[in-house]
């Protein structure tokens, strides 16, 4: 219990600071900063958005390849989002939500720190015209990447 606890405060702390991560992976993308927070057996888990509205996506196969990744499919799940679904998942610190989606993401680079891109899905629906873009944030003075015109 006390592991628990110690481990959903640091992802707070990853998440409100944007502090260093799990192998430095830190990406800046069109949707903000993404977090590569913690490992939860062969799942990754990043974490993303503001401290009033975090948001974490599970990704399934990435936890402890850090060379030559592909493509891993996994969701993402928040406590509000724009489309409510009819089940639940955990979210947040493991909190149920029925606020989440499916997500794929591709990593473009072979080696470390590599840029990925992203689909993603509201629930188990059609999947999002607008792909997520990240791009690795290298030393305290990265910026956001510019939004696609």
């Amino acid at each position: 219990m006390k592991l628990n606890v110690l481990k959903a405060l640091g992802l707070a702390a990853l998440i409100t600071t944007g502090g260093s991560a799990l192998a430095d992976e830190v990406w800046n993308s069109n949707v903000g900063r993404i977090v590569y927070a913690d490992e939860i057996g062969p799942t990754a888990v990043f974490a993303y958005g503001p401290a009033e509205d975090p948001g974490v996506v599970y990704i399934l196969g990435l936890a402890k390849v850090y060379e030559n990744r592909g493509t891993y499919d996994g969701y993402w799940a928040k406590k509000k989002a724009k489309v409510e679904c009819t089940t639940e998942r955990p979210g947040i610190f493991g909190e149920m939500t029925r606020y989440w989606g499916r997500y794929e993401i591709k990593f473009l680079d072979k080696s470390f720190p590599s840029r990925w891109e992203a689909q993603w899905s509201y629930c188990d629906g059609d999947v999002e015209k607008v792909k997520i873009e990240a791009t690795p944030a290298v030393g305290e003075a990265a910026v956001p990447a510019p939004e696609k015109k």
